[in-house]
C-alpha cells in the first residue's frame, strides 16, 4: 500500500489517522489532507499549481 503524505504539511498519515480523500478539480490527482491541516484550513497547492484552502 502507497504512503498517503497530507498536501498541506507534508507530514506522512499514519493508517489510523482520520483524512479526506479528494482530487484536484483542476487536474484530477488524488490528493490527501490530514485532519488537523483540514480543521484549520491550511493552504494546499497542487503540484498543477491549483491552491486551495
Amino acid at each position: 500500500m502507497a504512503k498517503a503524505e497530507c498536501i498541506s504539511c507534508k507530514q506522512e498519515i499514519s493508517p489510523v489517522e482520520t483524512c479526506v480523500k479528494f482530487k484536484c478539480p483542476e487536474c484530477d490527482e488524488v490528493l490527501y489532507r490530514c485532519q488537523k491541516c483540514r480543521t484549520f484550513g491550511h493552504l494546499y497547492t497542487c503540484k498543477c499549481g491549483f491552491t486551495g484552502p
